[in-house]
């Protein structure tokens, strides 16, 4: 691998990870349109260190907010405030993420087409396009119940087929449901720290190759770690601001070179 091939994958991965844009059809179309092969699988989980990172850095005031509250004695935080109640939102969310992420895991190496990828980034378009509608807030819209987060779970774990948006998916689904904006940005957020974990243990389970150098392992992992920090404060921003469709374009010129691939064979 060259360095230029290892800075545009940990662009890729740093970008797509938390963009509503699917990172896993992004690298597809990177493989085909450029002839990139995918990466090894070492670099592969070095690039999700890189992601795990960025969000960590991004999420460092809630996660100490959460952790504190461990050694309060009051039992919840407020609801605009991150506590000891979100580690059992994010356990609520993660159980179904896990569960649909084994089951179809061997699925989703083995029985991708550019038709289905398409036809996936068309579903996300639609989602991305009902975010330019009003929601309806809940009473209290920085509360989430369990079921909610549960829900959010599956449809986190749905997002492992190529062309849905991990990010994307929980945003649009909570906002739905009439959480805050910020705090649905901030909550798909978290529950990605345990879904990229999981990821890269899979990931370790298929054994890793060696890395492909100290020079392009470091600017793979520093591209994916910047790249992804100024991605989580783009959606952020966008979601909060009511501007997530803007991203419906994109996704949909992405559904419709995914046929023109697929038509071309």
């Amino acid at each position: 691998m060259t360095f230029l091939q290892s800075i545009f994958l940990g662009l890729i991965q740093g970008a797509t990870e938390f963009l509503p844009v699917s990172s896993s059809g992004h690298l597809l179309l990177a493989q085909r349109l450029f002839g990139i092969r995918g990466s090894e699988l070492a670099f592969d989980l070095l690039l999700h260190l890189g992601t795990l990172a960025a969000v960590l850095f991004f999420l460092r005031v809630e996660i100490a907010s959460i952790v504190s509250s461990l050694s309060r004695r009051d039992s919840w935080a407020a609801p605009s405030e991150w506590g000891r109640r979100d580690i059992w939102l994010v356990i609520a969310a993660s159980i179904p993420t896990g569960i649909i992420g084994v089951a179809f895991h061997h699925t989703v190496e083995t029985g991708l087409t550019f038709w289905g990828i398409g036809a996936r980034y068309l579903v996300l378009t639609v989602m991305l396009l009902l975010t330019n509608l009003r929601f309806r807030h809940k009473a209290d819209p920085d509360r989430m119940v369990w079921w909610e987060a549960v829900a959010i779970g599956v449809i986190q774990g749905l997002a492992v087929f190529p062309g849905l948006s991990r990010s994307g998916s929980t945003i649009i689904l909570a906002l739905v449901l009439g959480i805050a904006p910020r705090r649905a940005a901030k909550f798909s957020f978290l529950i990605a720290i345990p879904a990229i974990t999981g990821g890269a243990l899979i990931t370790l389970t298929h054994g890793v190759s060696h890395l492909p150098g100290l020079g392009p392992s470091v600017a793979g992992f520093l591209v994916a770690l910047v790249v992804g920090y100024i991605a989580l404060l783009l959606v952020e921003r966008l979601v909060v601001k009511g501007r997530f469709h803007r991203f419906a374009p994109y996704t949909a010129c992405l559904a419709a070179l995914c046929f023109y691939l697929q038509y071309l064979g």
